[in-house]
């Protein structure tokens, strides 16, 4: 009788710690709304104690989370909605195990038994796991649903091998891949099959996500549409994502070699197949922060690191792209320092009006710092009246063109490009201000490349706090530069500050374009857009035409913004915007519309 009083203390005390436990806690939070019928649950439902639910404190943005989340009641309707789909494939989820904790991996895959859309089958890869309790409950986990698959490694091989091993058994159209720590929200392949129906040529799709933390849910990954730069600076792409099954045969499946970054090299092996690249902008995945995970600090296996450089660099070699990739230490992201094939003649088109100390300052900093060559310094005069400017004019050694009439920063732009030859065109305000002496090549570095169309670089205040870096579209009106006001050295969110990645325009306070694309695009609208937003419609106008903006970082200037012109936004301006470019304000595909409407910060939206 004494033993079994001990026996009783002893399990009331596991019952009381499992129920303060941070992973019950976090748990509850996440999957209480979305449980599935008691009879498909019950056995997993009957390991853990009883008792109320108990919420981690919520962070502002997991309040967001739980406002926008699909709701409880909405998942029966989708349920019907999916049965009715007129493609329903099967998607295959490859699930890796290796000694996972208990709690974990029952967690991951109830977050897949919560799935409304049913047309999947969960490939569990047991990765040789010497857990005794572990391998004991796999089987009964996989026996709770026909569409589990449990399958094992002969040896352990790595998270490739087993993922290999998983490619070996699925039978789906679709892959998807599940870390098994991880969770899904119940409605993750239903979003994905929803928007397959109208997007049936897609190769692989991608969510949104978010970690899992013992405190709760934290540090969202707002994704933009598929940006090849920024996938080339970090795999932003991650989770969750599913790829056809056709494509992954196609490339080879995962590779050994690149454990610890093999989803990244995968990634890099399929975008040289495919540009059919969708993404779902929803929280979709919950991302575990562990201490072993690169979810809570790329740090702790900084192998990782190497792995993906290693991954670019196969990459370039493969696309026959010379150049080398380093690892920016601040960030942990990559940059790709690409060989210039050809220094081509660039002409630097500076339209003036007075203010002569702007000008000089532009040009001195332009002759003293700059190491590209050959360039020209084109200097557009616009009826400057000062006996300062008008000395500095005619007795510059630089190019002077004169462009008389009111000021139209699209015509005199427009003119300078006629009276010049050369391929490469550089517009740039003269308030502007060279700091590097590399901040011209690395601009040229990009505008080689035949898929690029404009490139524009990281512009600082004279406090060292951003100026540009990039502009949103559609954000306070008709655009917005990009962390405006930052410092310069933050990493922005998710890095987006200080990596290369596209956008829908840049700044024609310093724009870097061919020829034949200006041309193309004829050019900055001088008519409806003599002065505000000519930079962005030109911009527009160039992705319109099917090429990329690409901002980077690493070439700096200092903008002494309108120095020379207060800046002005007229109603008619505005109006041809919004008449031009309804679509793409509405919805910028490089700024996650889960984003702020009013800042162009990249903080949580309404």
């Amino acid at each position: 009788w004494k033993e079994s009083r001990k026996q009783v203390k002893q399990l009331k005390a596991e019952k009381q710690a499992l129920r303060k436990s941070p992973e019950r806690k976090v748990g509850q939070v996440l999957l209480a709304p979305y449980l599935l019928p008691k009879r498909l649950v019950h056995g997993i439902r009957k390991r853990l104690p009883r008792g109320k639910k108990s919420a981690a404190p919520a962070n502002e943005y997991q309040k967001w989370f739980e406002a926008h989340r699909t709701k409880s009641s909405d998942l029966g309707p989708l349920r019907e909605e999916s049965r009715a789909f007129g493609y329903q494939p099967c998607i295959s989820i490859i699930t890796p195990v290796f000694n996972t904790p208990i709690s974990w991996i029952e967690g991951c895959i109830e977050s897949v038994l919560n799935q409304v859309y049913e047309k999947w089958e969960l490939i569990l890869i047991d990765d040789d796991s010497d857990n005794a309790e572990l391998l004991k409950l796999l089987p009964e986990l996989a026996a709770r649903d026909k569409r589990i698959v449990l399958t094992k490694s002969e040896k352990r091989g790595g998270i490739s091998a087993a993922s290999n091993r998983g490619l070996e058994v699925a039978g789906g159209e679709w892959i998807g891949f599940l870390d098994h720590d991880d969770l899904l929200e119940p409605d993750a392949l239903f979003q994905h099959v929803k928007w397959l129906q109208d997007h049936r040529d897609a190769d692989l799709i991608y969510s949104d996500e978010d970690k899992l933390t013992e405190d709760g849910l934290d540090s969202p990954i707002f994704k933009p549409a598929w940006s090849p730069d920024y996938f080339l600076s970090c795999n932003y792409i991650c989770h969750f994502t599913i790829v056809r099954a056709e494509v992954l045969r196609q490339v080879g499946g995962f590779r050994s070699e690149f454990d610890g970054a093999q989803d990244y090299d995968l990634f890099l092996r399929i975008i040289e197949k495919t540009t059919r690249i969708d993404h779902i902008p929803r929280v979709l995945y919950h991302w575990r922060r562990s201490r072993a995970s690169t979810a809570d600090n790329i740090r702790r296996k900084p192998g990782s690191l190497e792995t993906g450089r290693l991954a670019l660099e196969a990459h370039l070699e493969r696309q026959a792209a010379r150049g080398h990739v380093t690892v920016d230490w601040r960030t942990h992201a990559y940059w790709i320092k690409r060989d210039l094939t050809e220094t081509k003649p660039i002409s630097i088109i500076i339209p003036v009006r007075d203010r002569v100390q702007l000008l000089k300052r532009c040009v001195e900093s332009i002759t003293r710092e700059t190491t590209y060559a050959p360039y020209e310094i084109v200097i557009v005069n616009n009826d400057s009246e000062t006996e300062e400017a008008r000395d500095f004019l005619s007795s510059t050694k630089h190019r002077v063109l004169n462009y008389p009439g009111p000021f139209n920063f699209s015509a005199i732009n427009n003119f300078a490009v006629e009276q010049t030859e050369n391929p490469w065109l550089l517009f740039l305000n003269n308030d502007t201000e060279a700091i590097d002496g590399d901040w011209l090549t690395i601009m040229a570095e990009q505008i080689q490349r035949v898929e690029v169309g404009a490139v524009g670089p990281r512009l600082l205040y004279p406090d060292d706090t951003v100026q540009h870096a990039g502009i949103v579209v559609g954000v306070g009106g008709i655009a917005e530069h990009a962390f405006r006001g930052f410092p310069a050295e933050a990493p922005g969110v998710c890095r987006q500050l200080q990596v290369t990645r596209n956008y829908s325009a840049v700044t024609g306070a310093c724009l870097l374009t061919r020829r034949e694309v200006f041309n193309k695009v004829h050019g900055f609208d001088e008519e409806r857009l003599p002065v505000t937003f000519s930079d962005v419609d030109l911009c527009l106008k160039i992705r319109r035409a099917g090429y990329l903006i690409v901002y980077t970082p690493f070439a700096r200037l200092y903008h002494h913004e309108s120095g020379s012109r207060r800046r002005t936004v007229e109603p008619m301006e505005t109006g041809v915007m919004r008449e031009r470019w309804a679509g793409v304000l509405e919805n910028d595909p490089y700024y996650n519309p889960n984003l702020s409407r009013e800042r162009a910060d990249f903080s949580l939206g309404n």
